[in-house]
């Protein structure tokens, strides 16, 4: 139990579940025109990763955001092997 709690405070912690990466994602997301330029302006305004700066964090996070998750699905797997025993 403790280790799936440490995952579950890692993906917590990780990059990609701020809230800062998780609101400029929605602005990139419902952005009506896909302008570069339109969308870096929205993400400025309101203090968010401009798109440069987001593509950075999902590329370097997405790696070890998976692992975290395989991680948890594993643990939890385990866990319900030994409480069905």
């Amino acid at each position: 139990m403790a280790r799936l709690k440490q995952v579950e405070a890692d993906i917590a912690a990780h990059p990609l579940a701020s809230e800062h990466v998780k609101l400029a994602q929605a602005v990139v997301d419902n952005a009506d025109d896909k302008d570069e330029v339109e969308v870096n302006r929205q993400l400025t305004e309101r203090g968010l990763p401009r798109l440069e700066e987001l593509g950075k964090i999902v590329v370097q996070g997405t790696a070890s955001w998976w692992r975290l998750h395989r991680d948890k699905k594993r643990i939890e797997k385990k866990i319900g092997k030994l409480s069905h025993s």
